[in-house]
């Protein structure tokens, strides 16, 4: 008969083995505080501290990601942004045009960001705020899907097509 299995059972006692009960050793070595990434000191600049937007400046050079200025097609009549707290940041897309997935990043308030969060979070829309470790995320999920992602940080807004997006965009350089 086999021995009966006790590993999930509270308050019982496993057979000893000391070949079992050693903990393993690790043939790693431990990092050194030399290899550390540096984080980017525009993590957490205040915007009033940065140079203006563009969008060669936004993104973070690690990410690999490239944003281009949005080019319209000759002929084409541009309006304002949705959110006038967004007109302050450049309008980037990955290829440069109005379909490319869109960055930016804009200095903004506490008012400036409740201003889009009641209007995106009006009635049945989908969209709703959760906190992370970099601010407070205005998002919605289609599929089971994090998409397009307000990021506030407290005193600018980061748009992404996505939430794990947000994290290419740390705003310009120091000034």
């Amino acid at each position: 008969m086999p021995a009966p299995l006790t590993a999930c059972v509270p308050d019982a006692a496993a057979p000893r083995d000391a070949a079992r009960t050693t903990p393993p050793t690790s043939t790693h070595a431990a990092p050194s505080a030399s290899a550390t990434p540096t984080a980017d000191p525009r993590l957490t600049a205040p915007a009033s501290a940065r140079v203006a937007p563009t969008c060669d400046n936004i993104m973070n050079p690690a990410s690999g990601k490239t944003v281009h200025d949005i080019a319209l097609p000759e002929g084409s009549v541009s309006g304002p942004p949705l959110f006038p707290v967004l007109a302050q940041g450049p309008s980037c897309s990955t290829d440069g045009s109005p379909r490319g997935d869109f960055y930016t990043w804009s200095p903004a308030s506490r008012t400036d960001w409740d201003a889009v969060v009641a209007t995106l979070t009006a009635g049945d829309s989908g969209w709703f705020t959760e906190e992370g470790p970099r601010g407070t995320y205005l998002t919605y999920k289609i599929n089971g899907r994090y998409s397009q992602t307000y990021l506030f940080t407290g005193d600018a807004v980061i748009v992404a097509p996505t939430k794990a997006g947000t994290d290419a965009v740390i705003g310009p350089p120091l000034a």
